[in-house]
């Protein structure tokens, strides 16, 4: 027999972690506390619709880790692409191209965006350093704000990164790593890959899991994990409501301060425990699906910049209150798959950044400000409304059992990404870390399968895993 991997959640890192070890010949269980897989890139059912838990767009698509994930294991994931993926609304209103690598291109976003002419040039020089993505390390521990004005403080410009750091990782530019955006941004736009899967999110962790299941190995589901037995300073076994599972190696995608409590505070070096409980997390995410009778939106995807300076688009978060006016991300899946909803009907997904931890009230308060907005850009949404959901941090929380609804996980500020950023092999021998908190750069999904990757490399086949 092989050797055995217990892998603890079905999301992206947990399910791409069983694929490829179950490929490279361990004999793989995965536990799931959920009678569903794919932890935050789950997906729903209603009615006919076919839905995200989240709100996702894929930034390198079929390029990226997710892609590589499924070449390696054999897998069937398929992915769709538009020339002009995006619309941009609020502020300004134009269709976003898919390539800006072309000079022309760049010459035109920078027209659309609306920059100042006297702010060409720095607009210019910026956008060629973002897409040539030199300097990551040594702009790492650099704050994106201070990182965009070297080059440029024009205000359009700024409220632009500004929401494409929100939207890449769950919090403002001026909490961000300059070379965390230097290495996704490059990698997005070089790429042209962005896109979304056919069948919709939970395609991702369910092509994976077909993966080891092709490899002889098992996914189980509603098995709730209460601990992982340690002994002597090595992983033995997991425990979970139904049964003990022994182990190998253990691969957790419960994130770093759930599998410290899950394996015991005492397993552990204190100052290692001191520093994962110090750790910043991202913000929330929360949402509302909307299932129409009929097609209302015509485009891919609406990213909306509220009309707004840079510097208050997210003071809400700080605040801890409603925006004034909401930044939006919202993706239409069926614009996509049509086949995600009965014939003829368009399901819409808008999501926006809420405080971590934030309570159910000031969940819905934001809610409410982002159903008006979309209310008023597409007139036709209410009287085409078959029915629609909210997802708030409490539903992240009972999803991934992390402590505040946080849509990343650990923040990706200047002093947690990168080499300070939680390594995947953890102080207790046989136990790895896999997810958005360890071992990878990225964009949160992204993030997590670029984990999975590193963690297949570095523990080998199973056979070399013996010697």
């Amino acid at each position: 027999m092989g050797k055995k991997a217990v892998v603890i959640g079905s999301g992206v890192g947990g399910s791409g972690s069983a694929a490829l070890l179950a490929k490279a010949g361990y004999e793989v269980t995965l536990l799931e506390s959920h009678p569903f897989a794919g932890g935050r890139c789950a997906c729903l059912e209603r009615g006919g619709f076919r839905y995200d838990f989240g709100v996702h767009m894929f930034s390198r698509g079929e390029k990226g880790p997710l892609g590589e994930i499924n070449r390696r294991t054999g897998g069937d994931l398929g992915w769709v692409t538009h020339e002009y993926p995006c619309h941009v609304m609020g502020r300004v209103e134009f269709d976003f191209p898919l390539d800006i690598n072309p000079l022309a291109r760049q010459v035109s976003l920078a027209r659309k965006l609306g920059v100042k002419p006297k702010n060409y040039l720095g607009a210019y020089r910026l956008f060629r350093a973002l897409l040539g993505g030199k300097g990551v390390e040594e702009n790492d521990g650099a704050v994106l704000q201070d990182y965009v004005s070297r080059y440029t403080d024009d205000e359009i410009i700024h409220l632009f990164i500004n929401c494409l750091s929100q939207l890449y990782f769950a919090q403002s530019y001026r909490q961000s790593s300059a070379g965390e955006f230097l290495w996704s941004f490059s990698r997005m736009f070089k790429g042209a890959s962005f896109g979304y899967p056919v069948g919709g999110g939970g395609e991702i962790p369910g092509s994976y899991l077909r993966g080891v299941e092709r490899e002889g190995g098992r996914a189980l589901f509603k098995e709730e994990v209460s601990r992982i037995v340690v002994e002597g300073g090595r992983v033995q076994a997991v425990e979970t409501n139904r049964g003990e599972y022994p182990a190998d190696i253990v691969v957790s995608n419960a994130g770093l301060r759930n599998t410290i409590y899950l394996a015991g505070r005492k397993s552990f070096p204190e100052e290692y425990v001191e520093k994962a409980e110090g750790y910043e997390d991202s913000n929330a995410y929360i949402t509302i699906k909307y299932a129409l009778e009929r097609k209302v939106i015509p485009y891919p995807v609406v990213f909306y910049m509220p009309h707004l300076p840079p510097e208050k688009v997210f003071s809400y978060i700080d605040e801890e209150k409603p925006p004034e006016e909401p930044y939006i991300f919202m993706p239409v899946p069926t614009n996509h798959d049509p086949g995600l909803a009965p014939e003829g009907k368009q399901l819409v997904i808008a999501g926006t950044a809420a405080p971590a931890g934030a309570s159910d009230e000031l969940c819905n308060a934001i809610l409410d400000k982002v159903h008006a907005q979309v209310c008023e850009l597409f007139t036709g949404l209410e009287g085409a409304l078959l029915w629609a959901s909210r997802s708030t941090g409490a539903d992240a929380m009972e999803l991934t059992g992390h402590r505040v609804g946080e849509c990343i996980g650990l923040a990706q500020t200047p002093s947690q990404v990168g080499d300070l950023r939680p390594e995947m092999r953890t102080p207790v021998e046989g136990l790895w870390l896999v997810g958005a908190d360890a071992g990878a750069r990225g964009i949160g999904t992204e993030m997590a399968a670029a984990s999975a990757l590193r963690l297949a490399d570095e523990i080998g086949p199973a056979w070399q895993a013996w010697g």
